[in-house]
């Protein structure tokens, strides 16, 4: 049962009340209540499919609910679109953005509204300058408003595109409007966050923001009222004051997690046999030639700020840069550089940041996606079978955990973790050898990642030899049998992570910074 909306003090700007809504097999929101109050910063937790995107794809007007009610500023309303949503004062930032990097900043601000400056008949590039600097100054980004929105950092991106909807707002006069705001920290490093984060906090005195974020420490730390989905139900509301992330990962999962977080009791004791081997590996202006190697079944963390290389370095193992010089080497044979295709024949697969661009076919099915790299064992008499596309992809469907109503279903309706599961699912069947993983858990919620966990250590035990880069320390430290600490190009430091003698973050920084 929905838990009931509390009672507060100040009427709410918008009250969504009894929201369902179902699709062909899954009932995505179950009589959902929600409250977005004025000048307040609304975290909405829940795992990946709890019914976060959907409820707020109702909020904009993007999907119709099957049943409930919108009351926004006192009036029931009906939103058609999100361009409708736009003209109520509501508006979402997505995870992916939606800024068109090769326009600028102003012309991004100012898209499809630029008849609004129009002077004597042509348009006034002047207006709109002085506009946009106006409406920039708000948020206190300082920033040429000529400059390509693929010139700048991620975190200016966001902030532009949060301009342009409290622009959207007042062009169309509504006050205390709403912006949703969908994993804005993902790929922030710690000072943009801070910087959003101060953003925020200067919003609020004239919006509502609705915050999303599987980052749980920044939701405690930054939401005014915390609300947990829970399998499309509204399950629990906490105020800052009470909300530990601990608390909510038991509610939004349903049971308490252990100490042992990345399941470090099942850590692999790796094999005598090198696997892959980097033998002075090097490319200018990224890094200094180093060496190291795979081991059967091991797992190697590499670590590193933005730019010490690390990056760079898994690229040209992947043979999407090519090194200047340097091998690399799988069981023992060189593999050609600069060769994405050769990479994935020998048996070195990628599970890269952004699994949506680069991870997945989205317009296919996950049945597709999980065989792609497997088509020729799956022909008979020179066709491809359908009893066997089904056999396989059910099997790693099944072994991966991968939450989906059928394997025909698109794998761009599936929730991130899923969409993650997919990708991982997509290496295993083509029976990888190596596995180069780019941030694994980044966007998915606790217990996805579990999930997640389970299967890397899974993978270990089959003996496949993975390098990958984590979102944190800690998850760097309780996944690695070993750490590779990279700084300013170069390879600095080596340092054992067996489970009876793991560093602490604050061991390592130290040789980071």
């Amino acid at each position: 049962m929905t838990a009931p909306a509390p009672r507060t003090a100040a009427a709410p700007v918008l009250a969504m009340r009894g929201i369902r809504k179902e699709y062909p097999g899954v009932v995505a929101l179950d009589r959902v209540d929600l409250d977005v109050l004025p000048n307040e910063i609304l975290g909405l937790v829940g795992e990946n499919g709890a019914g976060k995107s959907t409820l707020m794809k109702v909020m904009i007007g993007l999907v119709q609910p099957d049943a409930g009610t919108l009351t926004l500023r006192g009036q029931e309303v009906t939103l058609s679109d999100p361009l409708h949503a736009a003209e109520h004062g509501i508006g979402m930032v997505f995870q992916e953005g939606c800024l068109i990097p090769n326009l600028s900043i102003l012309e991004n601000l100012f898209l499809s509204h630029e008849l609004r400056f129009r002077r004597a008949g042509l348009l006034s590039r002047r207006a709109m300058r002085e506009e946009a600097r106006r409406v920039l100054a708000q948020l206190r980004l300082d920033v040429n408003v000529d400059t390509p929105v693929e010139e700048v950092g991620p975190a200016t991106r966001q902030m532009v595109e949060i301009a342009r909807l409290l622009w959207l707002s007042t062009l169309y006069r509504q006050r205390n409007p709403i912006l949703i705001l969908d994993e804005p920290t993902t790929v922030l490093n710690d000072e943009e966050r801070a910087t959003l984060f101060a953003g925020l906090q200067r919003l609020k005195q004239e919006a509502s923001v609705v915050f999303i974020s599987h980052r749980l420490q920044e939701i405690v730390e930054t939401a005014d009222r915390i609300v947990i989905l829970k399998d499309g139900r509204h399950v629990a509301e906490l105020s800052s004051a009470e909300a530990q992330p601990a608390r909510i990962e038991e509610l939004m999962v349903g049971h308490t997690f252990a100490a042992d977080r990345y399941r470090e009791h099942e850590q692999n004791v790796p094999g005598p046999q090198a696997v892959l081997e980097v033998r002075d590996l090097h490319r200018k202006n990224a890094f200094e030639p180093l060496s190291f190697a795979l081991h059967q079944g091991e797992i190697v963390s590499l670590v590193g700020l933005v730019g010490s290389g690390k990056e760079s370095v898994c690229r040209c193992i992947n043979g999407l840069e090519r090194a200047d010089g340097g091998q690399v080497l799988l069981g023992g044979h060189p593999v050609s550089p600069g060769s994405p295709s050769e990479a994935v024949r020998r048996g070195i697969g990628h599970v890269p940041v952004d699994r949506r661009s680069d991870g997945l076919a989205l317009a296919m099915s996950v049945a597709d996606n999980v065989n792609l790299l497997v088509l020729e064992r799956l022909r008979v008499a020179g066709f491809i079978a359908p009893r066997l596309e089904s056999r396989n992809a059910r099997k790693w469907i099944d072994g991966c955990r991968i939450k989906t109503p059928s394997p025909r279903v698109l794998c761009s309706t599936l929730s991130g973790g899923n969409q993650q599961k997919t990708v991982i699912a997509k290496w295993l069947s083509s029976r990888v050898r190596v596995l180069v993983l780019d941030h694994p858990t980044r966007g998915v919620d606790v217990g996805a990642k579990d999930e997640i966990y389970r299967i890397l250590r899974g993978l270990a035990r089959d003996g496949v030899s993975m390098l990958i880069m984590c979102d944190t320390l800690e998850e760097d430290i309780g996944l690695g049998n070993r750490m590779l600490i990279m700084k300013d190009g170069k390879l600095v430091r080596e340092v054992d992570c067996a489970p009876d003698r793991k560093p602490t973050p604050r061991e390592i920084i130290q040789y980071i910074v």
